[in-house]
Order: C-alpha cells, then sequence, then structure tokens
C-alpha cells in the first residue's frame, strides 16, 4: 500500500533562497513517512536558478533516500536556451520528467505529463495507457485542465491540459501543479485536485492562506487524501484598514503574524495630514518588520480633507459604525462592516468637498 507525497510551484530561486530552501526541507521532513515524493512542476522559479541550485538542491535531496520525480513545469522552460532539464546533473534520486512518463507502485498506476505548449496523444501514449493494470490510477500534470473556468485569476499564461487525455488515463484522481490556488473540482466526473503553490512567491489572493502539500495514501480499493500545513512558507496576508483606527486593529491582527508572513495592509479614508500619514506607516513598519517576512503599507482611496473628523456628519458615521463592529463577533459581517465604512467615508467626503 504506497503513500506518496505531493508539493507544487516551490519556484527555488538564488533571490529567495533561504527561504524557498527552508519550505522543501519541511516538505522533504514530511516526505520521511512516505514512499516516494512527486513535485508537480515550478521547483525551480528559472532554468537559470537550476543550474544555480541544482547542486544544494541534490545534498538535500540525497537525504531523503528514496526517489523524488521532478515534473518539469513552464517556469523550468525560463532562460533554459532550449537545453532540457534532464541534462543538468542532479542526484540519482532525482528522476527528471520531461514528456510523458508511467510509474507502477505496488496497485497503483501513475500517468505523469510534464508541461507542454501543445499536448498530444499519440499511439504510443495510447497503448501505453491500455496496458495499465492496476486498479487504482493517478494523474500527475502540470498546467490548467480543460474547462477550469476560474484560471483565469492567476494571470499566468499556460497551455490547457485537454480533458480528452486525462479521460483516456481514466484515474480515480488527477492531481495537477502550475495554479497556486489550492482547490478541488469536478470535470467531466473527473476529480481534479490542483494542489497549490507550496510557498508564497506572488503577492496574489490566489497564495492567501495556509500553504500546503497532499499527502495520498492507496489501498486496495481506494485512494484516501489529507493535507499538510507548511509551517516554514507563512502566509501571504492583505489587509484593508481604516487610517481612523489602523494602528489599533494592526496591534489586534498582528497577533496571528508568523515571521514568515508577507503582510499587505491598504490604508483608505480621511486624512487631514498626509505627512503625518507617511510618518505613521513607517512607525508601524519599524515595529512590526523583525517579526514578519515582510511588511508593506499602501495608500488605498485615500481623500485629503481639512479638518474632516471635525465634521459631524463623519463623526456621527463612524460612531455607528464602530459600535456595529463591536457588538458583532460574526467574520462575515465584520467584513461588511469594515467595507461600508470605506464606502460610506468616500461618499462623505466627496459630498462635503463638492459642498464646499
Amino acid at each position: 500500500m504506497p503513500k506518496i507525497l505531493i508539493a507544487s510551484d516551490l519556484h527555488l530561486s538564488a533571490s529567495e533562497k533561504s527561504y524557498s530552501f527552508s519550505v522543501f526541507e519541511e516538505i522533504l521532513e514530511n516526505a520521511k513517512n512516505y514512499d516516494a515524493l512527486f513535485l508537480l512542476g515550478d521547483t525551480f522559479n528559472t532554468f537559470e536558478d537550476a543550474e544555480k541550485l541544482k547542486e544544494e538542491f541534490s545534498k538535500k535531496s540525497e537525504i531523503y533516500n528514496k526517489n523524488i520525480y521532478l515534473l518539469k513545469g513552464n517556469h523550468e522552460y525560463l532562460k533554459s536556451g532550449g537545453i532540457n532539464l534532464s541534462k543538468l546533473k542532479f542526484a540519482d534520486n532525482i528522476k527528471i520528467i520531461e514528456n510523458a512518463d508511467f510509474i507502477n507502485m505496488e496497485n497503483l498506476d501513475i500517468v505523469a505529463i510534464a508541461y507542454n505548449e501543445n499536448y498530444n496523444i499519440d499511439n504510443d501514449f495510447i497503448k501505453k495507457i491500455e496496458n495499465l493494470k492496476e486498479k487504482n490510477r493517478i494523474f500527475f500534470g502540470h498546467g490548467i485542465v480543460e474547462g477550469t473556468l476560474w484560471a483565469i485569476e492567476e494571470n499566468e499564461e499556460s497551455a490547457f491540459i485537454p480533458i480528452e487525455i486525462i479521460k483516456k488515463v481514466n484515474p480515480n484522481l488527477a492531481v495537477i501543479g502550475h495554479i497556486h490556488k489550492q482547490m478541488e473540482i469536478n470535470i467531466e466526473n473527473i476529480n481534479i485536485i490542483y494542489s497549490g503553490s507550496a510557498r508564497v512567491w506572488r503577492k496574489s489572493k490566489s497564495e492567501t492562506g495556509i500553504r500546503k502539500c497532499l499527502a495520498l495514501n492507496i489501498d486496495n480499493n481506494s485512494i484516501t487524501k489529507n493535507y499538510i500545513d507548511l509551517k516554514s512558507a507563512g502566509e501571504y496576508r492583505i489587509y484593508d484598514l481604516n487610517v481612523a483606527d489602523m494602528e489599533s486593529k494592526i496591534e489586534i491582527i498582528s497577533k496571528n503574524w508568523s515571521d514568515k508572513d508577507i503582510i499587505d495592509i491598504n490604508v483608505y479614508g480621511i486624512i487631514e495630514d498626509e505627512i503625518q500619514l507617511e510618518i505613521k506607516k513607517k512607525e508601524i513598519i519599524n515595529k512590526y518588520f523583525e517579526f514578519v517576512q515582510e511588511i508593506n503599507i499602501k495608500n488605498s482611496n485615500l481623500f485629503f480633507l481639512e479638518n474632516a473628523l471635525n465634521e459631524n456628519i463623519i463623526k456621527e458615521f463612524l460612531f455607528v459604525a464602530d459600535n456595529l463592529e463591536f457588538k458583532s463577533d460574526s467574520e462575515e459581517d465584520l467584513e461588511i462592516i469594515e467595507l461600508a465604512k470605506r464606502i460610506g467615508i468616500e461618499k462623505i467626503s466627496l459630498a462635503l468637498q463638492n459642498k464646499k
């Protein structure tokens, strides 16, 4: 009964070497309890990164003592000059998959297809599928499965994996790298899992939340799955905060931060002194930057209005909103109240400006 661990989109890079390798080390530590590790593409941020980091990557991988299957992703093509990843010297237990590969593990057949700009099914591929004998089958790939409607939010160019290729394999499930948002969907009765990025690579909503790797346990009749949190990856956290109370709000939310987190704070509302705001932002960054990987505070929909907080209508509005916020324990309600405060302040400030 094989057990396999899966991670994707690690984007190991020379520029973020310490952080990205710390996540890889945690993945390897978890993999000790499994029979094989599969890395589903974009293990390296570019081919140049693979060249620079291959020796350290190999040394860490050799300690694992079991096979690591490295599926080629679109980022391994970047800056490659047409050179194949398999031309680089890696540790013996690292198995590079650049096209299609068929792997058998006890009562499990695995079909793994690397990223390709044009996916084709030839007769040889079909024959190999026809020769598969195990009831348990898994499809591994890197890209966007045809029919995945929400993939546009990734803002990442990619060839679509034709659903017909996966259907030919007839897998129990398909696990796909490339999309950084971890999600499970069903396309034409096939259970498709996007395993998500193993670490925070870019600042986008698709990379908020806990980064994970996927564990699969295979027995005679079924495949069970569970997700393992990657603590060393940290989280990308985005907040929209009113300038009027951002300090107190940050004091509260910062209690959940870790030293691996990347924090982006968008400040909105009414200000009377832009210089004082910049001073306050620097004070906050200086206070918290030692406790997180990165913290940024950006201006978003700020309105400059002299003596704004002396306006009775703004005082009354904020008083009502703050009371509602104080009385609510629902996270969903708090988000709605925060949004209402934001929109309300914008509308009131515009009305006051027009009035003057």
